[in-house]
């Protein structure tokens, strides 16, 4: 661990948790309470802190080693969250944009630059570019517990609820990698967050920033276009008719939402209809080929018959907790324990039953309709619906909240059933091989070392992995100047932008090679070229040849 892993482990993992023990130490202080008394009257701070220190440990340490692999689109956004904190544009050549232009499809672009005060501090690694996310999981289990707390103002189920997602398999994994997408339910938990305490309490500022949050979050992943127009709707049209909001008030706090969102909303508008881009210091990309408009069943065919398999295939999602995909769920544990689906769906009961008064649970039920109405229109998986993930873990909490009431036996099954799963799951997700995954790769760091050591004036990468190119760019931290200058494409027309090469690296299988030339194929396979081989090396799967 070197000094900056730890100072950060330090500081989010032991510090930040300790600090719920201000205002008690300082009341203790002034009433000058025994010890004992104090231990006593904070018996469930303590859990909590342990809580705090569990859920940060397995969220932060060794975010830079497990996973055991870099995955392309980590590797692709940390990548231009760096050219844009050096050279100001992407790796496409845009000036500070809304949206990457990626592999040429487009990619969020909030992520890479929350990731650029981190790059600043630590340079360009693995570590720097997974560290935001893994900051914002542990962020998220404080704000669990003050939502759950302040909805209810139970100390058991705001407690529940902070252990629920501390140990949550989904939740843990999300929070250890640098998918862009993966902030998104986040992002929406802090704003219903301050919602919820902005309308308790009154406080304007808090309701602000709010709709500030959700403005924001429109550049954190492409769902968004759908889910946040019904969810601040609803929400909006909901607190108005409960009298907490004013139609002014709700139509400024939708204008700030508007403004915020703006550029996002052109960039929907310039590549739905073909317009041009816009460049005005910031860049609002056109692109070749929208995944919105992949994943979405609005310009699909026969709409009422996608819906319903959409919906079939959500059903799917949520029972099975499983989309085939090894890096957002392993089959053996689901997305937060197969077992949980029975307290989540008598949470939900209780939802709209027993807590129908509680206009505060009703804003989480407004969230889960805007889910529904979303996955309507997606063809699903994990990644693509996750906005749903925090909506099913707060009726899972619900559901755990009322089994355990009046069931101490209960209570005792459930701490030592989830406490086991959680030690096999943490087991299982530390020993799980990422390199298995084909977006993931392992060992391309030391590859490329290997290769900017040796005198190799040519540099042929030939394997399967979802364009290695960007492995280089990332390891190297290359001028992107240099980069946009010698680029050059397989197919200029293509929908994507595959690379055939840049500066001295190669992408494609070359009919001939010079001496001073590296040739990086997957183990076992032998490249047949006349140039006697001078050097052989293998790092993990993957053969370097040097002629």
């Amino acid at each position: 661990m070197n000094n900056l892993e730890f100072i950060f482990t330090l500081i989010f993992c032991f510090i930040i948790p300790m600090t719920i023990f201000i205002k008690p130490i300082i009341e203790a202080r002034k009433n000058k309470k025994s010890l004992i008394d104090f231990l006593k009257e904070n018996k469930i701070r303590f859990i909590l802190l342990c809580v705090l220190i569990i859920g940060s440990l397995v969220r932060i340490v060794g975010i830079d080693k497990i996973p055991n692999a870099l995955n392309a689109d980590e590797a692709s956004s940390g990548y231009d969250a760096y050219a844009i904190m050096k050279y100001g544009m992407d790796r496409a050549g845009n000036s500070y944009p809304i949206e990457l232009y990626a592999w040429g499809s487009g990619q969020s672009v909030l992520y890479s630059y929350i990731m650029i005060p981190f790059i600043a501090i630590g340079g360009l690694s693995v570590y720097t570019m997974r560290l935001p996310m893994a900051l914002i999981g542990i962020a998220s289990l404080y704000m669990i517990y003050y939502l759950l707390k302040n909805m209810f103002e139970k100390e058991k189920i705001s407690l529940i609820a902070v252990t629920f997602l501390a140990i949550c398999p989904w939740h843990i994994m999300k929070s250890r990698w640098g998918m862009e997408c993966n902030i998104f339910p986040d992002l929406i938990l802090l704003a219903t967050l301050l919602i919820v305490l902005g309308v308790k309490y009154n406080k304007k500022v808090l309701q602000i920033l709010a709709f500030v949050v959700f403005g924001l979050s429109s550049y954190a992943y492409g769902t968004a276009y759908m889910f946040l127009p019904i969810y601040v709707l609803g929400v909006l049209i909901y607190l108005n008719r409960k009298e907490d909001l004013s139609i002014k008030r709700a139509m400024a706090y939708l204008g700030i939402v508007f403004v915020v969102a703006l550029p996002m909303i052109i960039y929907v508008i310039i590549n739905t209809f073909g317009l041009e881009p816009i460049k005005i210091g910031i860049t609002i990309p056109i692109l070749k080929y929208v995944r919105y408009m992949q994943v979405s069943s609005i310009f699909q065919g026969n709409i009422l018959l996608n819906c319903t398999k959409n919906l079939n295939s959500l059903f799917h999602l949520l029972t099975l907790q499983y989309d085939t995909f090894d890096w957002n769920a392993l089959p053996e544990f689901g997305m937060f324990y197969h077992v949980s689906i029975i307290f989540m769906v008598m949470g939900f009961v209780i939802a709209v039953t027993k807590y129908k008064e509680n206009k505060y649970n009703q804003i989480m039920n407004i969230w889960l309709l805007a889910c529904f109405i979303l996955a309507l229109f997606l063809d699903n998986n994990i990644n693509r619906i996750n906005i749903i993930i925090i909506p099913c873990i707060y009726y899972t909490i619900l559901g755990l909240d009322f089994i355990t009431e009046k069931h101490k036996i209960i209570t005792v099954g459930l701490i030592v059933m989830y406490t086991v799963f959680f030690v096999l799951f943490m087991r299982a997700y530390c020993q799980f091989d990422s390199d298995n995954n084909w977006t993931f790769a392992k060992g391309m760091d030391e590859v490329i070392e290997y290769c900017e050591n040796s005198d190799a004036e040519t540099i042929y990468c030939i394997v399967n992995d979802n364009e290695p190119y960007i492995y280089f760019l990332f390891y190297n931290e290359f001028d992107v100047n240099t980069y946009i200058k010698t680029v050059e494409l397989k197919d200029p027309n293509g929908t994507f932008r595959n690379i055939k090469s840049f500066d001295k690296y190669r992408f494609y299988v070359p009919e001939n090679i010079e001496e001073n030339t590296i040739v990086i194929v997957p183990t076992g396979i032998v490249p047949q070229y006349e140039q006697e081989i001078k050097n052989k090396t293998t790092i993990y799967d993957l053969d370097i040849y040097e002629y």
